[in-house]
């Protein structure tokens, strides 16, 4: 009988060393996946969350010569918490081509309102305290500290993308912010 209880024991205790190594690997995976992934990763290549350029729609549909609000949709990374965001960007194209376009943030420099496109005065102006701007973005008057914000733009396959970014509001100069 000795032997017998000698093998289960033996048994058992295989069984509870198997189960902990399983229990260890679990933990263990992504802890070791998290702190290997930046060894991975290949320089250049853009991350999982996008390249920060959003698809504003193809450059056939800009009318020519004239602004219009373009709605776009950005992935925000915090952490491992992804996002979906959506702006508007006001784009203009000069020529036939996609080699003048002006994109521009609707947000006043001011305190952040959205900026209208006034095309019968031919100038941009935020409604809630009376900044004006040319139809360039350069500030004409009002409060606003600086010209409107130029953002990021490429021309892919015939599409334009916009890498949408925040300034910081009622500063002269154009600080980026990380939000």
């Amino acid at each position: 009988m000795p032997e017998v209880s000698f093998y289960r024991r033996r048994i058992l205790s295989a069984c509870t060393v198997g189960l902990l190594a399983l229990i260890g690997g679990l933990i263990g995976a992504p802890v070791v996946a998290f702190v290997t992934n930046p060894l991975r990763k290949k320089p250049g290549t853009p991350d999982s969350a996008g390249d920060d350029y959003a698809d504003a729609g193809p450059i056939d549909a800009l009318p020519q010569g004239q602004w219009k609000l373009m709605p776009i949709e950005f992935v925000r990374q915090d952490g491992w918490a992804k996002s979906r965001e959506s702006r508007s960007v006001w784009v203009k194209k000069n020529r036939s081509d996609a080699s003048d376009i002006h994109v521009l943030s609707p947000i006043c420099t001011h305190l952040g309102c959205p900026i209208a496109w006034l095309s019968d005065a031919g100038q941009f102006r935020c409604p809630c305290h009376g900044g004006t701007f040319s139809d360039t973005g350069q500030k004409i008057g009002g409060p606003p500290p600086r010209d409107m914000d130029p953002l990021d733009f490429q021309v892919r396959d015939g599409h334009l993308w916009v890498r949408w970014q925040d300034f910081k509001i009622s500063v002269p100069d154009r600080i980026p912010v990380q939000v």
